[in-house]
């Protein structure tokens, strides 16, 4: 006796692979993933950056401060000589400059004499403000020229700040730093000699 088989339909067929609508829809959350990933990971890499950049400027007023109270001579200047940095936003707002003063009046008075060293701060990032105590609790961020001046025996800070006309002392300033996305963040240095890194809000 011959038997007849008959194939059983594959009920299966039709699910075979990805349909285009699923193939667009996978591509859509891997796009959206990628992207919240590469923009978080840009923004905590600014971050990062913006953060290097405020402690190698801290760094550099703590080097000038440590060349002040110790026994170092630059520019063939005596060992009681002073040692500071330099803001002027006249000259632009990513560079600040070391010195040694070598007339002894507390100053930055003359590139020619007594500049030591020019730094820079990395493209598109730049000193935002420099603010200087203004009443009990406010800043006043107006300011265009900074000087910071470290003197052996004392670790203090003489701090000098100017609008555009005479410099004025103080008993702190702050230096606002800015990263191209618009983040800041802050060099606290006090006439203690005290210097630290701060988040800064307007």
């Amino acid at each position: 006796m011959i038997q007849l088989y008959k194939k059983a339909p594959n009920i299966f067929r039709s699910q075979i692979g990805f349909t285009v609508i699923e193939l667009i829809v996978v591509v859509g959350i891997l796009g959206v993933v990628s992207s919240i990933t590469l923009t978080s990971y840009s923004k905590f890499g600014g971050q990062i950056l913006l953060r290097n950049l405020a402690y190698d400027v801290a760094l550099s007023i703590r080097q000038a401060q440590v060349y002040g109270i110790s026994a170092r001579s630059f520019l063939g200047t005596q060992f009681a000589s002073g040692h500071g940095v330099y803001f002027d936003f006249a000259e632009g707002n990513n560079t600040f400059v070391a010195y040694t003063d070598t007339d002894n009046n507390n100053f930055y008075t003359s590139a020619g004499t007594e500049w030591v060293e020019t730094f820079s701060i990395g493209p598109g990032y730049f000193i935002d403000r420099l603010c200087v105590p203004s009443g009990s609790s406010s800043e006043n961020c107006a300011i265009t020229s900074l000087d910071i001046l470290f003197k052996r025996p004392e670790p203090d800070a003489i701090i000098r700040a100017s609008v555009g006309g005479g410099f004025t002392q103080y008993d702190r300033v702050r230096i606002v730093l800015a990263s191209p996305r618009g983040s800041t963040l802050s060099v606290l240095v006090e006439s203690t000699g005290q210097i630290s890194i701060q988040r800064y809000a307007e």
